[in-house]
């Protein structure tokens, strides 16, 4: 009896023992660093199609640049516009067309997990400041990954 009653024991600490807590394991989310490229408002006729997008090679980057200076050079005002794709990729955020200005669409956060990078994006400024018609874009680089892009 004292037998069994032992083994009993054994088999319960052995079995809670060997239980991981997968918190422990768990691998904490890290802040990305990026870095700005333009913000700002297409207008007089320069729009480009609203969306979250992640560019990551020239030939993507260099079609979004002729969409944006399609009638005006908006490029021109960009931080940067020679971007090394083996070292970074681009985020890009551009809202849909305003019938006012004063509108903002703004690149929040960019967070690495295991499995992905969440980008947070948000709009703190809701317009109505002017009458032209205006287009919200921000776009930002960082560090390339080949993990998803996940914007929220």
């Amino acid at each position: 009896m004292k037998k069994i009653v032992f083994l009993l024991l054994c088999s319960v600490f052995f079995i809670l023992n060997s239980c991981q807590d997968d918190e422990q394991n768990a691998v904490a989310p890290v802040p990305m660093n990026f870095s700005l490229i333009g913000k700002g408002n297409f207008y007089g006729g320069t729009y480009v199609t609203p969306q979250n997008s992640v560019i990551t090679n020239t030939a993507d980057w260099n079609n979004f640049l002729a969409q944006a200076d399609a009638t005006n050079n908006v490029s021109g005002s960009f931080t940067e516009t020679n971007i090394n794709f083996n070292q970074f990729m681009i985020l890009v955020a551009v809202d849909q067309v305003q019938n006012s200005g004063g509108h903002s669409i703004d690149i929040m956060t960019a967070v690495e997990h295991p499995l992905n990078i969440t980008v947070e994006v948000d709009k703190l400024l809701i317009g109505d400041a002017t009458t032209v018609i205006t287009q919200p874009y921000h776009i930002v680089k960082i560090q390339k990954s080949t993990k998803p892009v996940i914007f929220q």
